[in-house]
């Protein structure tokens, strides 16, 4: 071994984020992330390029993590993310699969889906693609790069994948926690409500690490599954159906939660924890 070699060994064994890079990872996504959107918390100032720049800190933190590492994984990182070799079949439900749901969840809840499609169908076409492939796909970058390019392989290469994606989700339902401050996002803070919103992460996070395991784990489909779910709920939606009560409102959510909840039990054991990952 080469007096070189040796040295980067060493240094790899002192450095706390080659040693511990998951919980270095996921303490720094949160750190940058939040801080990033103080000043939008306790100015005032609109939440919007705040919530941008935040949404980039997992990126940073992956970049900052990997290259910690050494070279090798940062090159691994950007390999993920640069991954588009998986079967046409996943690009279309990670593109398609979240308008399926949600026309289901507005059928399911007694919304005029019928009448809406007939008249406004092509909205899937002229508003969602459009706006997923700009608006909706610019903070899944930075997120998912964080999220699925980085700490779902490392998560799974120490945990079972079941377990991975449930703590994925747990930490991923925490770093949103500063949107509950903002009135114009996810309202005033309650615990009921962040404790649906904790379930509701987990259960996509169940579904996704399945796509992604299913999609060679390239970090692509996680980034497109994320526009796509943005798109659909903040794009589509309001402009397709007509505007919910607050009753209708409250039953879409859990009739959401629980078509999640029914479909990641599904992959759950049809997979038997796996979530089909290979080592």
């Amino acid at each position: 071994m080469s007096a070189i070699s040796t040295t980067r060994n060493v240094v790899a064994e002192k450095n706390f984020l080659a040693r511990h890079p998951l919980i270095g990872f996921f303490m720094l996504a949160l750190l940058i992330s939040w801080l990033l959107v103080l000043p939008s918390l306790f100015f005032g100032i609109p939440f919007e390029p705040f919530q941008t720049a935040g949404a980039y800190g997992p990126l940073v933190a992956a970049v900052i993590v990997s290259a910690a590492m050494g070279r090798a994984e940062l090159r691994s990182l950007f390999s993920r993310m640069l991954n588009f070799r998986f079967g046409l079949g996943w690009y279309l439900l990670a593109i398609f699969g979240y308008v399926f749901l949600y026309l289901l969840v507005a059928s399911l809840s007694g919304a005029p889906l019928t009448q809406s499609l007939a008249k406004k169908g092509t909205l899937i076409f002229t508003l969602y693609l459009p706006a997923m492939f700009t608006a909706y796909i610019v903070n899944p970058v930075g997120e998912e790069t964080g999220w699925t390019g980085f700490a779902l392989p490392h998560l799974q290469k120490r945990f079972a994948s079941w377990l991975s994606a449930v703590i994925l989700g747990a930490v991923w339902a925490v770093w949103h926690l500063p949107a509950y401050f903002v009135p114009s996002e996810m309202g005033s803070f309650n615990l009921v409500n962040f404790i649906f919103f904790v379930l509701l992460s987990i259960f996509v996070r169940i579904i996704w690490t399945w796509v992604t395991n299913r999609s060679n784990g390239s970090g692509i489909v996680g980034v497109l599954l994320h526009a796509s779910s943005n798109a659909v709920s903040l794009a589509l939606i309001p402009a397709l159906l007509p505007t919910p009560t607050s009753d209708q409102l409250a039953l879409s959510s859990l009739l959401l939660l629980g078509l999640l909840f029914i479909f990641a039990l599904f992959i759950l054991t049809s997979t038997r924890g796996r979530l089909s990952y290979r080592l």
